[in-house]
């Protein structure tokens, strides 16, 4: 059995990686071999290869085709307004943009909830649909469970595509999300009705009576898993020290409430006088005998309603579902009296998780939450000698340490693809924060939730008490973050061998003798492998990078690890930018930890919003802007050249005169990059009428030839004229676009345009992060003459190239 859930498992896994869109084909064709296997006992165990990814293909159909089931046209449906009937299906993440007792402002909340549709247009839907919608500047107060007709406008499914950035997309798909959108402010939407669920008159209550702290947030997240309401700083110290997973609602949470109800619930009805009235009965042996029977029974039942009140508390999301399976299974097996061996236990849970939530393989907490599992049964298997002693105590506390050392460091692969950071503080960090909250914020948070329909000082005492031990738990942790070796950024290279060493560590430990002398072989071939790959690179190749930043743009300049910035990205109200999301992800994910140049083109927000805040979070020698708002160290004019890493920076726009200040798109800075070979072209959002000038001037006109052109002003068509594509002559071009923007760009005509000259294109839009490889090669027996090589791949096609997330 064990075997046949294994393949299950592999099967799901391999499907993600197929190079194929889930069709009805596939489907039927994996269901089909795996019948026929499953007919041979010698390929018996293989069928579960082919249901498995049959059945994540079939997840991944019914995910493409639910809007062909409502009969919806998607190319006619999105991007058009609509109203919408549904219920609000999460709580509202709410942000006050006035003050509440202002009687003369309106407007006051932005909301961000799914929503779960069954009318469109009046039109009731055959398959409800689940939607992301935003709604910005209402006064209207939205819960969770309430019924709204809304007027909305929708896009399908999209994220930024950036190495190193969170791939929202994917995440869309996994929480079965098929449009994202946002509401429309007009007199047609109506609140239907105003319906509170429990777990929203809930959170609205504990709201009420959370104590005025700055880590009263936490306690929010502890109580119900919304973690909106954490600022930024508060996550950077969970970061650092690798404690955000305690404040997630998952496997550790739940598992202490089973655990802890179970004994109190035991403890008490054990102190219960029943068995001095059961003595004197005539009955008294079966009696006694029947109660016993039935409080195990009884704490057994209270104590997995306990866990599912929690796992409801916490919106039923997935690290609860799985934790809640595992422990029903563990109780199925220990009342039904079914020996079942631990791995069956955890493939057993693994195969129901898969055939509920298929998706979840995509999710970074479902294989955090196995992994921790199963790293923490191989601890105490491998270490349960180390346990044993006299005193329990002590052994407790051994145990806790070799188990918190083991996940510390085995984890960190997996950890570090979330942040590209190596923290050496986690193990310090966890030592005390994991029985520190276990055994105070967590339970009190829990005891606070149960409390609050009977008694509010009960409730707000216990929160009260909760945030006293996390105000000391944070002490410990900002002491620890605020330690100079506290973390270093790891890129993704330095990850993989990190990521050997930790297994080259746990086949140490945990295999035999002989099988460690074969995975010490295998590993050493793997790092002759990759340091061979890592450290014999050829440094005259330099890359441009074209980042996934929505309607703006964001270009990094990279050779021998150092790195040049030309522009941000916008930064909006709401507190989004694309530097937090786009530029520092990816820097991260290359190793980059300082800029040795940004160059801002110009003042729009596009293109420089983000700038103060990338000079908040990562340290650069020098900015190179014009608008004097900027405060950048140069202005950036024609004639200003450089040499960076033996490549040319040749600035050919704007002109040292008055007229140019920095402060509109004609004033954009035009730089040519060159290795004596090939030429890159970054052009701002310059216009036709300076694309003239520069085609008139005898001395820059030569310059502009170039292999690689980033399209002017994102493709409009205000910019690109024939003659100017013409005397570029560009093999490739690209367009930093955002998806299904409101301006159309790139306009159809100056896609005719490059199209018309043979000029291969690229959108950041459809293809996410542009990357391109740009290499002179001296030919063989020529050395005065060189080869160009340029190679470009976008994330969507060539790095990340996954149906799943495409």
């Amino acid at each position: 059995m064990d075997r046949w859930l294994i393949t299950f498992f592999i099967g799901g896994i391999l499907s993600l990686f197929m190079p194929i869109v889930p069709e009805l084909f596939y489907v039927n064709l994996f269901t089909l071999i795996g019948g026929v296997c499953l007919s041979s006992k010698k390929l018996r165990f293989l069928s579960g290869l082919f249901f498995g990814a049959a059945w994540i293909l079939y997840s991944g159909l019914q995910y493409n085709q639910i809007w062909q089931k409502n009969k919806i046209d998607p190319q006619r449906f999105f991007n058009h307004s609509h109203l919408v009937q549904g219920t609000v299906k999460t709580i509202p993440s709410q942000t006050i943009v006035a003050p509440l007792d202002s009687n003369k402002i309106k407007n006051n909340y932005t909301y961000k909830f799914n929503f779960t549709v069954f009318k469109i247009n009046q039109q009731i839907l055959k398959v409800p649909l689940v939607i992301r919608l935003s709604w910005n500047k209402t006064d209207h107060l939205i819960y969770q469970g309430s019924e709204l007709a809304l007027k909305v406008k929708l896009k399908p499914p999209h994220g930024l595509s950036n190495q190193g950035g969170f791939n929202y997309k994917a995440w869309l798909r996994q929480n079965n999300i098929v449009a994202t959108g946002y509401v429309i402010n007009n007199k047609t939407n109506l609140l239907i009705k105003n319906v509170k669920t429990i777990r929203q008159r809930l959170y609205f209550d504990a709201l009420a009576l959370l104590p005025e702290h700055q880590l009263s947030p936490l306690l929010m997240a502890l109580s119900f898993g919304e973690r909106a309401m954490i600022q930024q700083d508060t996550w950077d110290i969970l970061n650092k020290t690798n404690t955000q997973h305690l404040i997630a609602i998952s496997g550790l949470h739940l598992g202490l409430i089973a655990t802890g109800s179970f004994l109190l619930i035991t403890l008490i009805v054990r102190m219960l006088p029943f068995r001095y009235l059961l003595e004197k009965s005539s009955v008294a042996k079966s009696s006694y005998f029947l109660l016993g029977q039935n409080s195990k029974y009884i704490a057994v039942f209270l104590s997995c309603s306990l866990t599912l009140y929690y796992a409801y508390l916490a919106g039923f999301s997935l690290p609860t579902l799985r934790a809640l399976i595992m422990l029903l299974l563990f109780w199925c097996f220990k009342l039904w009296e079914i020996k079942c061996r631990l791995t069956t236990w955890i493939c057993l849970t693994l195969f129901i998780v898969m055939i509920f939530t298929p998706m979840s393989l995509i999710s970074g907490s479902f294989w955090l939450s196995f992994y921790a599992v199963i790293l923490i049964l191989l601890t105490v298997w491998r270490f349960q000698s180390v346990f044993s002693g006299p005193n329990k105590w002590l052994n407790w506390l051994k145990s806790l340490f070799w188990i918190q050392l083991s996940l510390s460091v085995f984890m960190l692969p997996i950890v570090m693809m979330f942040n590209y950071q190596l923290s050496f503080i986690s193990i310090f960090a966890n030592l005390i924060a994991v029985p520190l909250m276990s055994f105070s914020s967590i339970p009190l948070c829990l005891l606070a939730v149960l409390c609050m329909p009977f008694s509010e000082n009960v409730t707000s005492l216990l929160y009260q008490i909760a945030s006293m031990s996390i105000d000391v738990l944070w002490r410990w942790l900002v002491f620890l973050a605020d330690q100079p070796w506290a973390v270093t950024n790891v890129s993704f290279e330095y990850m993989i061998l990190l990521s050997l060493t930790v297994s080259f560590i746990g086949l140490a430990c945990f295999l035999s003798l002989q099988k460690r002398y074969m995975s010490s072989l295998f590993l050493v071939i793997s790092f002759f492998f990759i340091y061979h790959v890592m450290f014999n690179k050829q440094y005259n190749n330099w890359l441009v990078t074209v980042l996934d930043v929505g309607q703006g743009l964001s270009i990094v300049i990279e050779k021998n690890n150092n790195a040049i910035l030309y522009d941000t990205g916008a930064s909006y109200p709401s507190g989004f930018n694309m530097v937090e999301a786009s530029v520092l992800p990816y820097l991260k994910h290359r190793g980059i930890d300082k800029l040795d140049k940004v160059i801002i083109s110009h003042s729009d927000n596009d293109h420089a919003g983000g700038l103060d805040i990338l000079k908040n979070k990562m340290l650069i020698d020098e900015v190179i802007a014009n608008d004097i708002t900027l405060k950048g160290n140069k202005p950036c004019k024609q004639g200003d050249n450089f040499i960076w890493h033996n490549l040319d920076f040749t600035v050919l726009w704007p002109l040292d005169t008055p007229k140019y200040k920095g402060d509109e798109n004609d004033d954009s800075c035009v730089i040519s990059i060159s290795d004596g070979v090939n030429r890159v072209l970054l052009t701002g959002d310059i216009s036709k009428s300076v694309e003239k000038l520069l085609l008139q001037d005898p001395s820059i006109s030569p310059l502009l030839q170039s292999n690689v052109i980033i399209a002017p002003h994102h493709g409009s068509n205000t910019s690109s004229s024939e003659r100017f594509i013409e005397t570029v002559t560009p093999t490739y071009v690209v367009y930093s676009t955002g998806f299904m923007n409101r301006w159309k760009m790139p306009s159809n005509l100056v896609q005719d345009r490059y199209a018309k000259a043979n000029v291969v294109a690229f959108n950041t839009a459809k293809e996410g992060m542009i990357k391109i490889s740009l290499q002179a090669e001296r030919l063989l027996n020529n050395t005065h003459h060189t080869n160009e090589i340029i190679k470009v791949t976008s994330y969507n096609q060539g790095l990340y190239p996954f149906w799943f997330a495409n």
